[in-house]
């Protein structure tokens, strides 16, 4: 299964660790896009910065300022998954209330990785059939471009998306090109983040 690679944030206050978990990314397919070793470089990082989704180590210097980030991160709409060397219940009890796409405990390997990341962006950016069909209706798209779009937004791949229309990959990279013009988006899960903001805001 084809999977687009991923522009990934790290914030980890072991150097050590941080590195490891970038190298990992890369094997996998993935990209760091930058690295945090505090509180304040990730806040900083997760307000202004460009990024796919975050990995957030919850006890930064010992304290769960981590569990701030990720709150941030839900503001935001910005995946992101919890990274720590705790499994307590109390841990837990908070870093879910910051609703996680995954929660990782260390050590990892680059599997563990994988599937958080798989599940976080699973998760992410969910839109509404209702919403999703009034925002189909905002724009100028042909029958077909209407149909990629659909199978975009559930997150299917584009082999995915030719087996499931009966055409080539090339017609539905074709697709995808003009429905990123369209739509004014670079890259898929930009795509997703304006057609969730946009949904919305067309509904309300």
């Amino acid at each position: 299964m084809e999977n687009p690679s991923l522009s990934i944030l790290i914030v980890e206050d072991e150097y050590i660790i941080a590195e490891a978990l970038s190298e990992m990314l890369k094997n996998i397919g993935h990209q760091c896009s930058a690295i945090a070793n505090n509180f304040e470089e990730g806040m900083n990082q997760i307000l202004n910065c460009q990024f796919d989704l975050a990995i957030l180590d919850i006890n930064l210097l010992g304290r769960h300022r981590g569990i701030v980030l990720g709150q941030q991160c839900n503001l935001m709409g910005k995946p992101f998954f919890f990274l720590t060397s705790y499994s307590d219940y109390g841990t837990i009890n908070l870093a879910k209330a910051a609703k996680p796409g995954a929660y990782l405990v260390k050590p990892f390997n680059p599997q563990d990785i994988l599937v958080a990341i798989e599940m976080t962006m699973m998760h992410s950016n969910s839109i509404g059939e209702g919403q999703f069909e009034l925002f189909i209706k905002s724009l100028d798209l042909s029958e077909r471009e209407t149909e990629v779009l659909h199978c975009l937004k559930d997150k299917m791949t584009n082999l995915e998306i030719a087996q499931h229309l009966f055409v080539s990959k090339d017609t539905v990279k074709f697709h995808v090109k003009n429905l990123y013009l369209k739509i004014a988006v670079s890259s898929r899960s930009e795509l997703l983040s304006k057609m969730q903001t946009l949904s919305v805001t067309v509904h309300i």
